[in-house]
């Protein structure tokens, strides 16, 4: 497990020295809504994108819910790129509330539809197993849900 996130990271680490088509790119996204694809379970998340290639790109952000915070580190691809996209996430994420932390990997299939040339309204499901516990238990959990958000990018 951990070495798939080492991994991923250092993709990341490769992905941030091509700077031509990167630079063009838009690199950061702000997501407001119920749940997320990439930020689990938040209500305002943002990630940092980095474009591997016109379908795929990889991304390291974060975000919280009203007493959660999540980090995450994950892939997306895209099916079908147009004005109705349909994309594919899967990431890790740490979660940190209050009394527990863990960590969930997360799998999720995703709509999205541009309003405007920054703008999306995205809707899915997601899926994940949480790993953690509290202070005084610990175990698995198998999740899913639906999400809806807002998105921009910039």
């Amino acid at each position: 497990m951990m070495k798939s996130i080492l991994a991923l990271l250092l993709l990341l680490g490769v992905a941030f020295g091509q700077s031509n088509e990167v630079e063009k790119w838009k690199k950061h996204n702000l997501s407001i809504g119920i749940l997320d694809d990439r930020t689990g379970l938040s209500l305002i998340g943002y990630t940092y994108n980095v474009r591997l290639t016109d379908m795929d790109e990889c991304f390291i952000g974060g975000g919280t819910a009203i007493l959660a915070f999540t980090g995450t580190v994950g892939w997306k691809h895209y099916y079908r790129k147009s004005r109705l996209s349909i994309s594919s996430v899967l990431c890790g994420q740490y979660i940190a509330h209050m009394d527990f932390n863990g960590f969930m990997p997360t799998f999720s299939l995703t709509l999205e539809y541009n309003l405007a040339n920054n703008t999306q309204v995205k809707w899915g499901g997601m899926g994940g197993m949480l790993f953690g516990g509290t202070s005084s238990e610990s175990g698995s959990d198998i999740l899913g849900s639906p999400f809806v958000s807002l998105d921009f990018r910039f």
